[in-house]
């Protein structure tokens, strides 16, 4: 009987010690099978072009298969709340974004996750900044010196969407410049450009993306751009900070995520693989190509980013009275 009693014992002990190693062991072995990327829009859309890219490199990289399943729904509030609550073993990733994890927490007490304790953020993939257009135009100084000098109604401007990163930026530039604006909201950053060119608004907000070209042939003009500095694909347009309105600004980031209590060493492996992938010379030239910019920043670094990205944006969708529709 006592040797059954201390053979279960020993039984036990083993298996709570070979329990106790999956976390390091785990790491070490990380990937031994395939890793899913959540991307929570449709396919299509910058999220789905990060996904795919990271997907193909690190296939090749960590000799796993890295695959995409694209899980719309909500603005991004149903994928990124699967991801939230998956196994955090490294075989759910997650791309990050602006509306699902710095907006939709402020504005959604039901949405069933938070930015900061619900993740583990990894690394920086790239970001996209916003640049203020309009149909023809001079400046934006000699705008506002207008605008404020003059009893007209508010200048309607058009955005690609209510509670987006560009919709709040507008709430920035009401605020801070203290002009009349008069927000449209469209669908798409493509109706929103539509609008512009069929002079429907006066203004709009377009991240540098979805405006290059219509900035570079000359069928827009870019007043001021939200980044820190100037932007080569956009040389002739001044930042706001250059106008006096350093307040104002605001990139659409992209990065890596994972459920939190991901273990350290998957992180480190992924961080440094995403970094890698950036500073790859194709990646580079279709980031320039497109205006984009990024951060090569290890993980703790970028969790302080994605704070300080929360504490700007979720007050703000607060003070303006978001809600989820």
């Amino acid at each position: 009987m006592r040797r059954t009693s201390i053979a279960k014992l020993a039984a036990a002990l083993i298996a709570l010690v070979v329990l106790g190693v999956p976390d390091g062991s785990r790491a070490q072995e990380w990937p031994a099978k395939p890793v899913k990327i959540v991307v929570a829009f449709a396919p299509g859309g910058a999220a789905d072009l990060f996904a795919r890219l990271l997907a193909a490199e690190m296939s090749s990289t960590f000799k796993q298969q890295f695959y995409v399943e694209n899980i719309a729904g909500s603005a991004g509030a149903i994928g990124t709340g699967q991801a939230a609550r998956a196994q955090p073993d490294g075989y759910t990733l997650l791309i990050g974004g602006a509306g699902p994890l710095l907006t939709s927490p402020a504005i959604n007490p039901n949405v069933g996750y938070d930015a900061l304790r619900d993740f583990s953020h990894i690394a920086m993939i790239a970001g996209d900044g916003y640049v203020l257009i309009v149909n023809g135009g001079s400046s934006l100084k000699a705008f506002l010196i207008v605008k404020q000098a003059s009893g007209r109604e508010a200048l309607s401007i058009g955005s690609p969407g209510a509670g987006s990163l560009g919709h709040l930026i507008i709430e920035q530039l009401k605020r801070k410049a203290s002009v009349q604006l008069s927000h449209v909201p469209f669908r798409s950053a493509g109706e929103t450009m539509t609008a512009v060119l069929g002079n429907h608004v006066t203004l709009a907000i377009q991240t540098f993306s979805s405006a290059g070209e219509q900035v570079r042939s000359g069928k827009v003009a870019g007043l001021a751009v939200t980044s820190s500095e100037r932007v080569p694909a956009f040389k002739d347009s001044p930042t706001f900070t250059e106008l006096g309105l350093s307040e104002i600004g605001g990139v659409a980031w992209f990065w890596l995520t994972a459920p939190a209590n991901l273990p350290a060493a998957i992180v480190d492996k992924l961080n440094a693989e995403v970094r890698r992938i950036v500073k790859l010379p194709q990646v580079r030239q279709r980031f320039d190509n497109d205006a984009l910019v990024t951060m090569d920043v290890d993980a703790p670094t970028l969790t302080s980013v994605i704070a300080k990205e929360v504490a700007t944006w979720g007050p703000l969708a607060k003070e303006i009275g978001l809600r989820v529709q």
